[in-house]
């Protein structure tokens, strides 16, 4: 509960006032301000899934582990789906911590459960750079740099790429190791190839790192491409350790508006 609230002192998720009333003497408090009605796990990440506290703190050290969905499955005695959507709100609890949470959310990424979900969903993501730093990494999503963008870096100035599947990476450009991104823009046309060999990125670092966990994937979508980066983000810079910590406060965290 101390990840939830810190020094137990609760207020409302919405607007912040603290003044509260109980409901019916249970375990709901009502807002004196805006009337809003909540419990303890109202608008948070670990709300949107059927775990209790135990059963969250097991699936968070699998996660943190890299066990497969289906071995989670079985040692948890859930439902494959609903492993998976476990995972799908560990990452986007992750995401949410990100400097750059707000313009991933602008560029259409549903922020988690109790948000409004896009329309549609996207047909690429957006395009990110990776910087390396004394064995740090920052993931830096590129608002100026869109999918065609950086096609036409491809075909009309030369910048190399490369593929692990749908998601095709640079070699270096400016201060960024390499430039990621992943959509459909990418490939629009079978004369487009995307099979550069020997590029920067892939020597070691962070997106030697990444790529190995990406190919265990059953393939990646647009949508869901910010969520594993910023997770494998993560995972990177805290490869000496603290990961689990880190997750569990993420989930309980509240999820933003968007």
């Amino acid at each position: 509960m101390g990840f939830c609230w810190k020094n137990h002192q609760r207020f409302c998720p919405k607007c912040r006032e603290r003044k509260l009333y109980p409901v019916d003497g249970g375990d709901r408090r009502r807002c004196a301000r805006c009337g809003y009605t909540f419990h303890d796990f109202s608008r948070r990440f670990l709300n949107g899934c059927a775990f209790d506290a135990r059963r969250w703190l097991w699936f968070l050290k699998l996660f943190e582990l890299g066990v497969a969905p289906a071995d989670m499955a079985a040692q948890l005695g859930v439902a494959y789906a609903t492993v998976l959507k476990a995972q799908d709100i560990a990452r986007r609890a992750v995401l949410a911590q990100a400097l750059d949470a707000p313009a991933l959310y602008r560029a259409g990424i549903w922020p988690g459960p109790g948000a409004p979900r896009p329309k549609e969903s996207a047909a690429d993501s957006p395009v990110f750079g990776i910087i390396d730093l004394n064995g740090m990494v920052v993931c830096d999503v590129l608002s100026e740099i869109t999918p065609n963008t950086l096609l036409s870096f491809k075909l009309n100035f030369g910048l190399r790429t490369a593929a692990l599947g749908r998601v095709v990476y640079t070699a270096p450009y400016r201060q960024y190791r390499a430039l990621l991104c992943c959509g459909e823009s990418l490939w629009p046309s079978r004369l487009v190839r995307h099979d550069d060999r020997k590029l920067a990125a892939e020597a070691a670092g962070f997106w030697g790192f990444a790529r190995q966990r990406l190919a265990r994937l059953r393939g990646v979508t647009p949508a869901q491409f910010p969520l594993h980066l910023k997770e494998l983000e993560l995972r990177y810079n805290q490869r000496e350790g603290g990961l689990f910590e880190l997750l569990v406060r993420a989930v309980c965290g509240f999820v933003p508006d968007g």
